[in-house]
């Protein structure tokens, strides 16, 4: 649990117990602070909140991305060196070859273009 969401909590009930000494007294200051320390306290207690949700969230994306690295790494044993081998072509062409090698990216930039957008 965030920590926020405690002090949060605690300003907020902080808040009330001021706004009803003003109310009891008569004293509108009083009251008025109780009431902006009560949403203070509010506004802090969603803010941890809001970090609580984020986190786990982002614990069961984690989570996600290993099953599907698991998985794809079971269903495809070779992937790994596969890529390892085409990158290093791909490198090895691209040093060898630069201007060809810009040719190739401007037209398959220009090509993805037309198909993304049209030819309007």
């Amino acid at each position: 649990m965030d920590e926020k969401r405690v002090t949060g909590e605690v300003k907020k009930v902080a808040g009330q117990v001021e706004g009803a000494v003003g109310d009891l007294t008569g004293d509108r200051e009083t009251k008025a602070e109780g009431q902006v320390t009560e949403l203070k306290g509010t506004v802090e207690n969603l803010v941890g909140q809001a970090k609580d949700a984020a986190g786990q969230i982002a614990g069961q994306a984690t989570g996600l991305a290993q099953d599907a690295m698991k998985q794809g790494r079971e269903r495809l044993p070779n992937a790994d060196e596969a890529y390892r081998r085409g990158n290093e072509a791909v490198r090895s062409y691209a040093s060898t070859q630069p201007i060809g090698s810009l040719l190739f990216a401007l037209g398959a930039g220009y090509l993805l273009g037309l198909l993304i957008h049209g030819r309007h």
